[in-house]
């Protein structure tokens, strides 16, 4: 009985030790790093409502930038809404299969009207000798319900790139 007892306790410490190596490794793969030597950001901005009940994504009228662009980038985006939940995500290069990260941000005025920020990145945008790149601020309503955005801007925080840009 003795060997049983110590035999599981052997099993139990062996598979809690498991368990304990595991979690950082999947923390370790759920996380990432980018890196750039920022000298240059863009803004744009809109005060011309746009609303939308659609639950596709779409681009949300006026909030684009297109900027010669290497390494990480980040989109900065404000936004004051009012109606129902939204979703907000920033596209590069028209290819809504890699969106910047995270995916999408959702943003809830609970029927009034609130102010929201978020912050999106992406790194490595070389791509074929022209590093130009359009950045797309996308929104759907995220429950079908109608949302309005009454004012929106984009932030775009970025290192020059050199090949191909104007």
């Amino acid at each position: 009985m003795l060997r049983r007892l110590t035999a599981r306790k052997v099993l139990l410490v062996a598979g809690i030790a498991a368990v304990a190596a595991a979690v950082p490794l999947t923390v370790a793969a759920a996380t990432g790093m980018f890196g750039s030597s920022l000298d240059h950001q863009r803004a744009k901005w809109t005060t011309t409502n746009a609303s939308t009940s659609s639950t596709t994504w779409t681009d949300v009228p006026g909030l684009s930038v297109t900027r010669c662009a290497v390494n990480q980038v980040t989109a900065m985006l404000n936004v004051t809404l009012e109606g129902g939940p939204a979703r907000f995500r920033v596209v590069i290069d028209s290819v809504p299969e890699a969106p910047m990260i995270p995916e999408s941000a959702r943003f809830d005025p609970q029927g009034g009207v609130e102010s929201f920020s978020f912050a999106f990145v992406r790194g490595g945008l070389q791509f074929e000798a022209d590093d130009t790149h359009r950045f797309d601020v996308q929104w759907r309503s995220a429950t079908g319900a109608p949302v309005t955005m009454r004012q929106g801007m984009i932030n775009v925080l970025y290192q020059d790139g050199t090949q191909g840009c104007p």
